[in-house]
């Protein structure tokens, strides 16, 4: 189940207590930071609501308060990011997911969306795999994050190397479900 990242203003206004016309008096008197969707629907970032909870003492419903543990899909291959997606959504286990189809991208993403986990193709059009990893278990602020490589051509020296660079562990592509949540555990993240 991926965390909700942004709301409408009905519902922030059951987070708020109050009606979707005060939200939207708020929103236009700047009160509080909305977007529009393509379709001219006013949304508000999860990160927006909490800061605007918090700033009111407005008390933060539970459900906003455990968003996901956070991960990070990063492969060129649509299928691949597809089958993760689909089996982090089939779980009891909360998560946020977010995804990139590059190393450039991986880790702009690392940076700012901080995950728990990332699971990492080694072979990404521009920065590689290794060099992803490597980047961000050398980074002070990623040190900690669990890396699980994937590899359609997994070999001993493969995996050697990855493993060097401070990933996790390795998985073959392609992979099972059952293979996905193995190695989730390995990484010390519990799925339900």
């Amino acid at each position: 189940m991926e965390a909700k990242q942004s709301f409408s203003t009905s519902d922030v206004a059951r987070y708020c207590h109050v009606t979707a016309d005060t939200i939207r008096k708020w929103a236009e008197a700047g009160r509080l930071r909305v977007f529009k969707t393509p379709g001219g629907h006013r949304r508000i970032r999860r990160e927006e609501l909490l800061h605007f909870l918090k700033e009111n003492d407005i008390p933060i419903h539970e459900d906003l308060e455990n968003p996901g543990i956070k991960v990070l899909v990063v492969d060129d291959e649509k299928a691949i990011i597809s089958v993760i997606r689909r089996y982090l959504e089939s779980i009891k286990t909360p998560f946020q997911i977010e995804v990139a189809t590059d190393g450039f991208d991986a880790g702009r993403l690392t940076a700012s969306f901080r995950p728990s986990v990332v699971f990492l193709d080694l072979r990404l059009p521009g920065i590689d795999g290794f060099e992803v990893c490597r980047r961000i278990k050398h980074h002070p602020l990623t040190e900690s994050t669990q890396v699980i490589a994937m590899t359609g051509y997994y070999q001993g020296e493969t995996a050697e190397r990855v493993l060097e660079y401070g990933a996790s562990l390795l998985i073959a592509k392609p992979f099972t479900t059952d293979d996905l949540k193995n190695a989730l555990e390995k990484a010390g993240i519990k799925v339900d």
